[in-house]
């Protein structure tokens, strides 16, 4: 491997913050326990065992609510990119609105952290359907790269690329990485590390850090946290990818990614 280097991002949500009803309602912040900072803890304190520096994707609604712990984030050596004013998809809103609430969500999150926040990735890669053509509006939003397009099915499209590039408009498209060219694919990341052969992860890591291909690694900080509730109504997906695999998830993450030199993706897009 020439660098054993991958660039690793967390998307900062809590873990109830699904993209649908009742928890993608205004009140699920207050209806729901909070746990985020409790798994925001442990995440900062497995990135401080490996030695990792990540981007994490922020929502500005929690950044609001725990503008102290977004800060801590900062001090240890961790980028800050926008995961959403809130955790709605991009679709479900008109392009006027989404674009008010990346730019509301942008200057909050700068506000709070001090830091410029130059990477987007939209809520459940929700730069699909009828918001596929919005990275269009993202440099003159701020943005210098985005990673909110998937080569998979359902939440994407398995024709887009699989490698980070450069569109059109100069923006990198970072996307998250994925196993297999073809039917069947999975995600790496989320549910597919958690219950897939682990050498069979370790080699398709190892790959990327070999080509220093640039593809993020993905990790939510709920992933972490063992004892977060059920969530009661909500679809089997939605279920199997919060709780398959979970238990020993950290340890086992820990021998995933051993031996790589884990970046923030600004890192990578900065020598481009």
């Amino acid at each position: 491997m020439r660098d054993h280097r991958l660039p690793l991002s967390l998307d900062w949500e809590d873990w109830f913050q699904l993209c649908c009803p009742p928890y993608d309602q205004p009140e699920a912040l207050d209806r729901f326990e909070c746990r985020l900072p409790l798994a925001t803890e442990r995440s900062l304190a497995f990135c401080a065992e490996l030695g990792a520096s990540a981007t994490w994707f922020c929502l500005g609604d929690q950044a609001a609510r725990h503008p102290a712990l977004l800060r801590r984030i900062v001090a240890e050596g961790h980028a800050i990119g926008l995961h959403g004013l809130t955790h709605r998809r991009a679709f479900e809103m008109s392009r006027a609105e989404w674009r008010a609430s990346v730019r509301d969500g942008r200057a909050l999150l700068e506000d709070l952290s001090g830091q410029p926040v130059v990477g987007y990735r939209a809520p459940e890669w929700s730069l699909r359907g009828p918001a596929a053509d919005w990275w269009q509006d993202l440099p003159e939003l701020g943005f210098r790269y985005d990673s909110s397009r998937v080569p998979l099915s359902v939440i994407g499209n398995p024709h887009w690329p699989r490698r980070p590039h450069r569109l059109p408009n100069g923006v990198w498209e970072l996307p998250p990485p994925v196993l297999w060219s073809g039917p069947p694919r999975s995600p790496l990341w989320g549910w597919g590390p958690r219950v897939l052969p682990f050498s069979l992860v370790r080699r398709a890591l190892e790959a990327l850090a070999a080509e220093d291909a640039g593809t993020p690694l993905v990790l939510h900080p709920w992933e972490l946290d063992e004892g977060q509730p059920d969530l009661p109504g909500a679809s089997f997906g939605h279920r199997f990818a919060h709780s398959a695999g979970l238990r020993g998830h950290a340890g086992h993450l820990r021998d995933l990614f051993a031996g790589f030199r884990l970046t923030t993706l600004e890192a990578w897009v900065e020598v481009r």
